[in-house]
């Protein structure tokens, strides 16, 4: 039973890993034909990177990333302080609102949701960089909210605060003195899983964006129709972006 239970683990590691190392893999080979890939090549980074098409891409790919990130962390932290505060039957039910529906509704929904709320004056979004930015954060905010909420139930939130009060300290500096710091990790710890959602987010960037934004997962889906080895490049250069910000991240959280 134990080298059954080895097995069946090596078997999910493979079923688990193998599709996000596949496209690495063709991104250096020269051919792939049969069970293993034939030759070892730079080649297709050397056109991805050479191609003028691709590096406003990335470019605004990160913008995108970082602006949804900074949203989470200005709006979405007093949020998710303001569920937690709350107590009873409401706290509690908005807890469960913010923590599961929207990972409930899929992201084809959530993007013809923004196509009706924003396709109208005052609010009239629709094909801008912003309703793409409002759409990352929207669908990054409950894994930010998980992150955060559980940061918070680990600290003394009440007399942390209190504490500040008594000391004369308003509510933003209370929020951004006292509470910030204690939570620091947890909060990074969401950004990254924003950054990343972001960065390879393709339906409600499909349905929103304007012709003049073009994302990296909007760019890979055209190379795929074009030529596979290239999108493979572009696909890895996406796994080494959110490699690099986990590294980051992971760095800024033991400073």
């Amino acid at each position: 039973m134990r080298a059954l239970g080895w097995l069946l683990f090596v078997l999910f590691l493979l079923y688990l890993f193998l599709p996000l190392l596949a496209p690495v893999v063709y991104s250096f080979s020269v051919v792939w034909q049969g069970i293993l890939p034939q030759g070892f090549t730079l080649e297709w980074y050397r056109r991805v990177l050479s191609d003028p098409q691709y590096l406003p891409a990335v470019k605004l790919s990160l913008l995108i990333a970082f602006l949804s990130v900074l949203i989470n962390v200005v709006v979405g932290f007093p949020t998710v302080y303001a569920v937690y505060r709350l107590s009873g039957r409401v706290g509690e039910s908005a807890r469960r609102v913010l923590q599961i529906l929207p990972l409930l509704v899929p992201p084809i929904l959530v993007g013809l949701g923004f196509l009706q709320a924003f396709n109208r004056p005052p609010l009239a979004f629709s094909g801008t960089l912003w309703i793409v930015v409002f759409g990352h954060a929207t669908l990054g905010f409950p894994f930010f909210f998980r992150s955060v909420y559980a940061g918070l139930a680990t600290i003394e939130v009440g007399p942390l605060m209190e504490a500040a009060a008594a000391s004369g300290a308003g509510v933003l500096a209370r929020l951004r003195y006292v509470l910030f710091p204690n939570v620091l990790p947890s909060v990074l710890s969401g950004a990254l899983v924003v950054f990343a959602i972001s960065m390879g987010e393709f339906e409600v960037t499909s349905m929103v964006a304007g012709f003049g934004t073009i994302t990296m997962p909007l760019l890979l889906f055209q190379m795929l129709r074009e030529d596979f080895r290239i999108a493979s490049a572009v696909s890895s250069l996406l796994v080494y972006t959110t490699l690099l910000a986990l590294f980051g991240m992971t760095l800024a959280r033991r400073r």
